[in-house]
């Protein structure tokens, strides 16, 4: 399943170097994936990890520990918090606001078109050629490339220039967002582990529905803001296979670690660390559905979006309660 998330994510970030899509498809596609992280997190995460912790208990009579489901929330909560206000790389001007909202904004890089392209190839040969027009027609090159008009005029561009200040851009772009999925492999790393009501894959199979769903747009708007900063394509290709390695990694680890470590000693880590990741997917969900009220998605009216928001968050709780595993 970590396996099949990372190839996805990687396959899906690839598309914006040879194909166009529109805007407002993958506007929707996030604002389901807005609806399935608050489905996946209200309606099964955080009632599984509380189910866990019950169960965990050696008097099954004893109160419910209120204290330990508040703290792992609100840590998840707060984690999520502090990696967007202080490591993503939103204070700077070339970089997203953002994570999950770098499609709205890499689409004001072409407001007049209701599609987002970037051609790579062009952006290469323009750097090789230093970016002259020989028609004499205006043109608009991608930031970090030089160009001089003209019939006699000719501009020779340094390329290690452009490509250092691409760099710059792209490391903590990439770096916000490899952190920001570590958290999604730590939420799919626990919904596998086994707990006394969740013995099949339904928990597993929910999470990894709603991860990838809010995985996939990210994937590509990472890949078109790295091309706008106009670093080469096989660099971009290397920042999109960190970031979708990213969210396997931290799956496989958790996974590993709460197996081998959380289930003799400390049986109440299952349901600690499952309320710890919904506290994780509410801080997502809940700042992507603010950040959509002050920021275009598109063509998609208010009605719109609060439709797919809603169909998202129940579509979780319906395939929960259809496998068997209802609360």
């Amino acid at each position: 399943m970590s396996a099949l998330m990372g190839a996805a994510s990687f396959g899906f970030g690839m598309l914006p170097l040879s194909f166009v899509f529109s805007n407002n498809h993958l506007s929707r596609l996030t604002m389901l994936g807005t609806g399935l992280l608050l489905g996946t997190a209200l309606g099964v995460i955080i009632p599984e990890g509380i189910e866990a912790l019950q169960d965990a208990k050696p008097d099954p009579s004893a109160e419910l520990p209120v204290s330990k489901i508040s703290l792992s929330l609100l840590c998840g909560f707060v984690l999520m918090l502090v990696i967007e206000q202080l490591i993503s790389p939103h204070s700077h001007s070339h970089s997203l606001p953002h994570p999950d909202l770098a499609l709205n904004d890499v689409s004001n890089l072409n407001k007049n078109s209701s599609t987002i392209e970037f051609d790579a190839e062009l952006g290469d040969i323009e750097s090789e050629r230093g970016g002259v027009n020989e028609s004499g027609s205006s043109t608009t090159t991608r930031p970090g490339y030089s160009q001089a008009g003209g019939t006699n005029g000719h501009s020779h561009t340094n390329n290690d220039a452009p490509n250092a200040t691409a760099r710059a851009q792209a490391i903590p772009l990439t770096l916000g967002l490899a952190i920001h999925s570590l958290a999604d492999g730590l939420a799919l790393g626990v919904s596998s582990l086994p707990t006394s009501g969740n013995t099949d894959s339904s928990l597993s199979a929910i999470v990894f529905l709603a991860i990838i769903i809010h995985k996939l747009p990210t994937s590509l708007a990472l890949t078109t803001s790295l091309l706008s900063t106009s670093l080469p394509r096989p660099e971009c290709k290397q920042h999109l296979a960190l970031f979708s390695a990213s969210t396997p990694i931290s799956a496989i680890a958790t996974y590993a670690f709460l197996s081998f470590f959380g289930s003799g000693t400390h049986p109440d880590w299952t349901g600690i660390a499952l309320l710890f990741s919904g506290g994780t997917f509410l801080n997502v969900a809940t700042m992507v559905s603010s950040h959509s009220d002050t920021h275009a998605q598109g063509d998609i009216t208010p009605r719109s979006r609060i439709l797919l928001i809603v169909i998202g968050m129940f579509i979780p709780v319906t395939l929960s309660s259809l496998f068997g595993h209802g609360h």
